[in-house]
């Protein structure tokens, strides 16, 4: 039976009032102090917001950029080709060439090739007459680069440059090696002379829609030759490099460029979605109670997808890393390593150019999920990249049996993945490193995994050429 007592009715007023009082002071506290945190954070997310948008932005001109400079690349290559089996090539059958290639991208002005590093061939021959003869090995200003192409058998890109002819422009150069032996490497091969392919600068950064300010954004490159941080301004304001603007490397074949971009009109300082929390804030406890718990989610799922690929829902490179921080110091303690393998998608591009990226997005995910089945729980796989993973394998593993989860992990791709409609066969690239036998820090492994993974497409392809 509960107890019943006689109630002092004036004493329990008086302390009602004081549990009001004190309640209105605590939610008041907690109501301005979360109202506060709210709208901090939601001016947090709208700058997050807003560097978001920019950097993809960035990276779309940025892949733009890299694949304009590619195309370069790639005429390049060709124009060494014919000179290597057209050693005696006439003006007239150069130009010839030339046309045709030139034809082909709107941004290239100039080709040329200098056999024994003197111009005597370029197209067109009209107002570039000063050019033939031009001797590089004379010449102060385009020599540093001829002769890294020399020492280095490679295609540089170089500028933009002062040419000779006139206007500034993006040089490629390629070393012109000579055919020789089968088993004959490029640094054993001949080398006859350097083809240059000039491109229009202004032009190629028109095709690439990048300009100093376009679509509420403006625009700064520098790295000239190649330098990156430490080259020149190319293009834009060099103050967009300074402070809080966003900057992604632009690859070159040999260097970088740096690209970098913010809002015309700045970065946003208050956002209204932070004016309005402190008002709705401030009016009522039961918003914050509602907005608290709204954070609460929306910090959760931040941090899921920080960690975490949208696409396969495997774990993405930031948690990789810190499980292979987190293995590695235990390695330390116990001498017990670990394995990395990195696997990649032979021939992923053609998958989306023949059914689409919805195609190539599910095929993605079957990969995943196949990875998982062939998998122990303890082991951590990840996607790093498009088509790029890693399986991380905790624990002591022989050199042979390293070899073995490597080839069954190629096995388990021989099989077509059955997509929607679509059967597609696939085949993987796989490469490993052990910890600490191979390499004694995270970036090493990585590094050596990703460069054995090549060596295996490098053998994949060679086997399928021949």
């Amino acid at each position: 039976m509960p107890v019943t007592r006689e109630i002092d009715i004036p004493h329990n007023r008086a302390r009602d009032r004081l549990i009001v009082v004190g309640v209105i002071l605590i939610v008041g506290l907690l109501g301005l102090g979360l109202t506060r945190y709210v709208s901090d954070l939601l001016q947090q997310r709208a700058e997050e917001q807003q560097r978001s948008e920019t950097l993809a932005r960035l990276s779309e001109v940025r892949a733009r950029l890299e694949g304009e400079v590619s195309a370069t690349i790639y005429i390049t290559q060709g124009l060494v080709s014919y000179a290597a089996i057209n050693q005696a090539v006439t003006q007239s059958e150069f130009d010839r060439f030339a046309r045709e290639v030139a034809a082909s991208n709107p941004a290239i002005g100039i080709l040329a090739l200098a056999p024994g590093n003197v111009v005597r061939y370029i197209y067109p021959l009209a107002g570039n007459e000063r050019a033939i003869g031009l001797d590089y090995a004379k010449n102060e200003a385009q020599w540093p680069a001829v002769k890294r192409v020399m020492e280095e058998r490679r295609t540089i890109v170089a500028g933009p440059v002062n040419l000779v002819q006139g206007g500034r422009g993006l040089i490629a150069r390629s070393p012109i090696l000579l055919p020789g032996e089968d088993n004959q490497t490029s640094d054993n091969r001949r080398y006859w002379g350097v083809a240059s392919v000039v491109v229009d600068t202004d032009m190629l950064f028109d095709r690439a829609g990048i300009r100093p300010e376009v679509g509420g954004y403006r625009f700064a490159l520098r790295g000239v030759d190649g330098l990156g941080a430490a080259g020149d301004i190319i293009m834009g304001d060099p103050e967009l490099f300074e402070g809080e603007a966003v900057t992604l490397p632009v690859n070159l074949p040999s260097g970088e460029w740096q690209i970098s971009g913010r809002p015309v009109d700045g970065w946003v300082h208050t956002s209204s979605e932070s004016r309005f929390a402190g008002l709705a804030g401030a009016g009522t406890t039961a918003l914050l109670a509602i907005l608290s718990a709204l954070l609460v989610y929306a910090q959760q799922r931040a941090r899921a997808m920080a960690l975490h690929d949208d696409l396969t829902g495997l774990p993405n490179r930031r948690l990789l890393v810190d499980r292979l921080e987190q293995l590695a110091s235990l390695s330390e303690r116990t001498g017990i390593g670990f394995q990395v393998f990195f696997i990649d998608l032979n021939g992923f591009k053609p998958i989306n150019d023949t059914f689409g990226h919805a195609v190539g997005d599910m095929v993605l995910r079957v990969i995943g999920d196949r990875l998982r089945e062939e998998t122990r729980e303890s082991d951590t796989i990840a996607r790093i990249g498009g088509d790029e993973f890693v399986v991380l394998v905790p624990g002591l593993i022989q050199q042979r049996s390293s070899a073995n989860i490597a080839d069954r992990l190629r096995q388990t791709f021989q099989e077509p993945l059955r997509v929607g409609e679509h059967v597609i066969a696939i085949q993987v690239s796989v490469g490993w490193a052990t910890y600490p036998d191979d390499a004694t820090n995270i970036s090493e492994i990585l590094a050596l995994a990703d460069q054995r993974m090549y060596r295996d497409k490098a053998a994949v392809a060679q086997a399928v050429g021949s």
